[in-house]
């Protein structure tokens, strides 16, 4: 029997799967409080594109770490991890069980796995994307190799961020990557994962009903304030759902233009998603379209 202050609850999954009413059912039911394991619903201002909670959703039930900071700023999966390991300890304190509910693999993994100990070096890491955004990722990919051809191999050269990532810790340790042990900010904690997805014709479909509301919920209204205030370089801006905006509002392409981009950046990210999650060992998977949720809550 897992004590109740020690155990983590996640509800993990692609973008549009359901995951945000799932996880709302079990926290009535639990004494839960939602922890944001989403990667962008951590910035404020950015409430329609990031699919953030509604005020209604969080009256229900208490969140945590939901739209705090500013657009412009930079959070790591360390900088997650630190703020993480936080609110499950408060939700810990207040007897209730933490939840953690998004679709960020790589949050959750420095959550419940650890990071190396080589932290996060900021100032470093400012440089590097610097030298991304002028030089590109196969640079950055050619660079990893020359200091350590050992962790091309290991890590997955696509993802930019991973990329920078292996570079910082190569550089800011004078060691090789693999040697970067993961250490947990919670060793205490039991996690219990559960992966929540759809078939992927319904989760097209149900991708695309996602951003024809947001349209309708004024995203283009969203993205332009966003702009004027914190300039097209602000980190946020890089989310799917607010880049493709950008070439809009220097007339290269039409409105029917974003939204077809919107919705194929969103299907190729929902399919990395899903593509993480399964090759995470001992992690179930539940279609929801196979199950009703009433018996996906009472299984987990």
């Amino acid at each position: 029997m897992i004590a109740i202050n020690k155990l983590v609850l996640a509800i993990l999954g692609p973008t549009a799967s359901g995951k945000t009413s799932v996880a709302i059912e079990i926290a009535k039911k639990n004494n839960g409080v939602i922890i944001n394991c989403d990667s962008r619903q951590i910035y404020k201002e950015m409430l329609i594109g990031t699919a953030s909670p509604s005020d209604e959703e969080k009256e229900e039930v208490p969140h945590k770490l939901f739209n705090f900071l500013s657009p412009q700023l930079q959070f790591n999966a360390s900088d997650y991890a630190k703020a993480a390991s936080e609110a499950i300890k408060e939700t810990w304190a207040e007897s209730k069980l933490p939840i953690l509910v998004g679709g960020t693999g790589f949050y959750y993994s420095a959550i419940s796995e650890g990071l190396g100990e080589a932290g996060s070096d900021s100032d470093l890491a400012n440089q590097l994307q610097r030298e991304l955004d002028q030089k590109g990722l196969s640079y950055m990919v050619e660079k990893l190799g020359k200091l350590d051809s050992e962790a091309t191999n290991t890590i997955d050269v696509n993802n930019s961020r991973r990329v920078l990532r292996a570079i910082e810790i190569v550089i800011s340790t004078g060691k090789p990557f693999s040697e970067n042990k993961p250490v947990s900010l919670l060793p205490e904690a039991v996690f219990h994962p559960v992966v929540v997805s759809r078939t992927r014709e319904l989760l097209h479909e149900r991708i695309a009903l996602r951003v024809k509301q947001m349209f309708e919920e004024g995203l283009e209204n969203e993205v332009k304030h966003i702009i004027e205030k914190y300039g097209i370089n602000a980190a946020a801006i890089s989310s799917i759902g607010y880049r493709e905006w950008l070439e809009f509002f220097e007339g290269k392409i039409n409105l029917d233009e974003v939204k077809e981009l919107i919705l194929i950046h969103t299907r190729q990210y929902a399919k990395r998603q899903e593509t993480w999650f399964r090759k995470k060992p001992g992690v179930p998977i539940i279609y929801l379209d196979d199950i009703n949720e009433k018996d996906v809550i009472s299984q987990i």
